[in-house]
Order: C-alpha cells, then structure tokens, then sequence
C-alpha cells in the first residue's frame, strides 16, 4: 500500500512537553530533617522537591494537582492517609506519581530484618504497606509510576553526621540504621527494597504493565545526596526527562527505559574517578516501555489529508458522488513539488530557527534515519495500552495480491470507545489514518460491537511494492484530536490523513495517539499491532 508524499509538510522549531491533564496527580514526599536521634540531615532534600516538581509537571500534572509531604508533615500516618487518599480520588484511566526522597532503614523485630522508609518520627513503612495504601490507585489508573531515591546499600551506615567528600563537594549516603548490629543482617544498607514492590502490588491485583517503578541505586547500593543540588538520582532524572534523554530506537518518544540510560550516564560522569565513590545505578521495573513526557523535538511535522487523485466519492447518494468508492492505491505523489503553508505563528518560529547562527562553522548534517524506527513507533504507541483493555482482530486475509485484493478487517472491542486504525504501507514513507477518514467520520465503537474495516462505501487495496504492511489497531476510551496531526479536517475529497515517516512525523503520530484529547477524561485505550504482506 503505497505511501505519500507531504503535501503540506512544515518544519518548526518547538518545545512540546505533555499538557497538563485534570486526571493526572502526584503525591510527592520529602525529609530532610528528622525527629530522631543519628538520623543525618540531607541538605539535598529541598532541591528534589523542586526537581520533582518539574518532573511531575512535564509529566502532564498541573500544580492544582499534587500534593506535598514536607518533614514534620511526613509521618507514617501522614504519607499513609496521603497514599491512600490519591487511590480514592483516582479516575478510572488516570495517571499518577509518587515521589519520595529521605533515609531508607532497616530494623530487626522479631529476628527479622523489615525494611522500609524511614518517616519523620522515626517508624518505617515497609512495601507490603506501601503496596497496601496503594492498591486501590494501581487497580484504577491508566499508569503510576513511583520513583524513590533513597538507600539500597551493602555497607554499613555510616556514624552520625559522618559525610565523605569527593573532591570539594559533600556527598550523603541516604540511609540510616534504626536497629541490628555487625553480626546481623539489618548492619547493611538497603532501603524500601522497591524490588520487592512490584511483586506485592501484582500480588494485590495490580498490572505491570500499568506500573512503573524508579529506584535511585540497586539493593547493594548506597544512594547520594548532595548539598545545594539535591540526589544525584533525582537531578539525572529530571534533566533527561526534560529533554537529554536520546530517542536511541527513533520511534519518536522517549521511553523509560531510554531515559534510565541517560540518567545512569549522568550519574557515572557526575562520579568518574573519585576513589571513594563508585556510582550508583538507577533501575527502572514494570513497563519500561512507558513514555512518561512528550519530549520537546527540534522539528515538528505539521501535516494535511492526503489527496486523493482521482477523486473517488462514497456510494451514498449525493448529485455529484460516482458509484465507485476511493482507495488508498488510487492516491498518487504529486508530479511537482507543492510550496510548504505556513500560517503566521509558524513563520514566526521558523523565521527565527533558521536564522543565522554567530558561528562560521559548516552546518551539521542530520543523522540518517533509521530503518526500523517507523516500526519501532507503532511499538511503542502499543506498548501504552492498558491490558484491561482488550482488542481483537481478524485479517481475512494476511497476504494480499497487489493489483487484486483488499484489505479486510473484523476488529471487537472489550470496551466502548473510539476507534483508529494506522497503516504503516509496505513502502514505509508514511503513516495513514486509515480510520476515522473523511468519508467515515464516526469512529465510536461498542463493547462487544464486531466492527468490520474499510466499510462498503471506501475500500484499501493492494497497490505494492511488494512487503509488509504494519496495521495498529486502537481503542481509546476517550477521542483523540486529529487537528494535532493535520492542518485541515478531511473530507471527502481527501479522506485520509498521513504523516511523515520523519523524527516529526513519528513524533506527532504518538502524541496524537497517545495524549491528545484526554485532558480531564480516560487515558487508557487498548491496542493491537498486526502485519499484512503484500505480493505479486
């Protein structure tokens, strides 16, 4: 199924991050200074409120929207009666974020050694009990990611208010020791072993695919805070979750698991050569799959309907409508090149992107694209879904003959919502919305409902090369905007929107798919990704 080429495609500089969303919280939790004796003060503490500030707003939370636990506030009742408040007041589809930064601890009872968070007053919240408060949250939400930075040691702790310097710079291990001795198990650092949590919450009914977890250092690690900056963790995430991060597959997002190697590449710099420190490493469980930030892109695609030549109306009656219905193979590329559209808000910008630079160095050349990224971006959109969201389909016939056969669908939701299905042709030049089109615009769907794509009125045929075309199918709960993705609504004329198999077009197509139009409402869909070959 033949690609097309840009009609309208318009280049931009711009920043994009996730707009904020009524159905997105955050709780986020900070101790810096303790109400029991030896615990050491973490300077740094101050500053990762701010920085999970910024993490959580990008992440789509406006400030209305989170809550905070701030020392003496940040009892064990307090964050408790806190957590479990966040699950009451979850939507169903919604997002949150929970972020803590204090001393982890362990302490013997019983001959066994808890681990947990230390409050203020001095007690511990252990993972069951934090899995517990946030049963409910994790069984409602579209996605929760939690992120510690606290403790996970082999050492042993070290005296009170003892800090080791590195270079100029005081650095101190987050962990303190509330009971046990050298000859037991609780003289080792750890913290709330987070390991343990994603266990004890899908014990509990919870998904892992809806969950994410971020941990500061591995359960032999000690975890840093630095003074005037805050943990080394919290800072490296926030800056790649801000926009250092690399797209390292090309899909057009940033995903979690991207996003740790960009922060362990921050923290490894940050303690490159020092002979007391080796670095610590950020994990990342659950769904690391998950896209927490629309990432800021340098170039943005800015796209229309596809034309359609010739034109090939629906057979609804209509005066002017041909019996035949349009098909995808009856577009063609435009003969001449079709000047770019710019309306006054992106002259602007790119007026002001392509002036000159002071510099006299030659212009770097773009990387070239890589081969699979268009793939990789369906991927990534269907690794979003929440699996409570079920989609089936049928293809009634996997291999296609070009020139003779068309594309056949049967798809059935597991719930009621909108439906949009993306074809990435055997070319793979572009991406189509197949569906809602200009000629078939009522995309909502019914549970249970057998939903046969294309419909009578508008057909897909084969029209080569010969290959593999990639078919997501989608769900979502909520209606996505098609104006984030094109500059025009499609008509009937020309029915179907495309874009570009370009790092703004890819980019453009998650966030249409992925964020647009949920503001206040269900984010969750559910996803199918299916191949159809092409051949002679």
């Amino acid at each position: 199924m033949r690609s097309l080429l840009a009609l309208i495609a318009v280049l931009v500089s711009q920043t994009v991050f996730a707009q904020p969303a009524a159905s997105r919280s955050a709780l986020i939790i900070g101790i810096s200074e303790y109400a029991v004796a030896g615990a050491t003060v973490l300077d740094g503490v101050r500053f990762d409120m701010a920085s999970s500030t910024k993490i959580a707003n990008a992440m789509g939370i406006p400030d209305t929207q989170i809550k905070y636990l701030k020392n003496a506030e940040a009892t064990k009742e307090n964050i408790l009666k806190a957590l479990n408040q966040l699950a009451e007041t979850t939507k169903d589809g919604s997002r949150a974020f929970i972020y803590f930064s204090g001393h982890g601890t362990r302490e013997l009872i019983d001959e066994s050694c808890v681990e947990g968070l230390l409050t203020y007053e001095g007690k511990t919240i252990t993972h069951q009990e934090f899995a517990k408060a946030t049963q409910s949250l994790v069984k409602s939400a579209d996605k929760v990611i939690t992120m510690i930075d606290a403790c996970h040691a082999e050492g042993v702790a070290p005296p009170k208010g003892q800090t080791r310097a590195i270079s100029k710079t005081l650095f101190t291990p987050k962990f303190f020791a509330k009971s046990g001795n050298a000859a037991n198990s609780c003289s080792v650092v750890a913290n709330l072993k987070t390991r343990g949590l994603l266990p004890e919450i899908t014990r509990l009914g919870g998904l892992q695919e809806n969950f994410v977890q971020i941990t500061s250092s591995r359960p032999d690690e000690q975890s840093l805070d630095q003074p005037g900056m805050g943990g080394l963790a919290t800072v490296a995430i926030r800056d790649c979750l801000l926009g250092k991060a690399k797209d390292v597959n090309g899909s057009g997002a940033v995903s979690m698991s991207e996003v740790q190697q960009c922060a362990q590449n921050a923290i490894n710099l940050a303690l490159k050569g020092n002979p007391t420190f080796a670095p610590h490493h950020v994990t990342v469980s659950g769904n690391r799959n998950l896209i927490p930030v629309q990432r800021p892109t340098t170039t943005s695609t800015t796209l229309a309907a596809a034309p359609v030549e010739p034109i090939k109306q629906p057979s609804t009656p209509s005066s002017a409508a041909p019996t035949s219905p349009p098909s995808v193979n009856a577009l063609t590329v435009p003969s001449v090149p079709v000047p770019p559209v710019v309306n006054p808000s992106q002259q602007a910008a790119s007026q002001a992107a392509s002036a000159p630079a002071p510099s006299t160095s030659p212009t770097k050349l773009p990387a070239p694209e890589q081969a699979l990224a268009s793939l990789a971006t369906l991927k990534d959109i269907e690794q979003q879904r929440n699996p409570k969201r079920l989609v089936e389909v049928q293809v009634s016939k996997p291999t296609l003959k070009i020139g003779k056969d068309s594309l056949d669908l049967s798809i059935k939701s597991s719930h009621d919502g909108y439906l949009y299905l993306i074809l990435l042709g055997s070319d793979s030049k572009s991406f189509y919305v197949l569906y809602p089109n200009g000629l078939d615009k009522n995309n909502q769907v019914k549970a249970g409902q057998t939903v046969r794509i294309p419909r009578p009125d508008w057909e897909v045929k084969a029209a080569g090369p010969v290959g593999t075309n990639n078919l997501l199918v989608m769900v979502s709960d909520s209606p996505r905007k098609l104006n984030t993705l094109t500059m025009s609504e499609p008509t009937a004329a020309e029915p179907f929107t495309y874009a570009l198999n370009d790092i703004g077009g890819r980019s453009a197509l998650i966030h249409f798919l992925t964020s647009s139009g949920t503001d206040g409402k269900s984010e969750s869909f559910g996803a199918k990704l299916v191949a159809v070959k092409e051949v002679k």
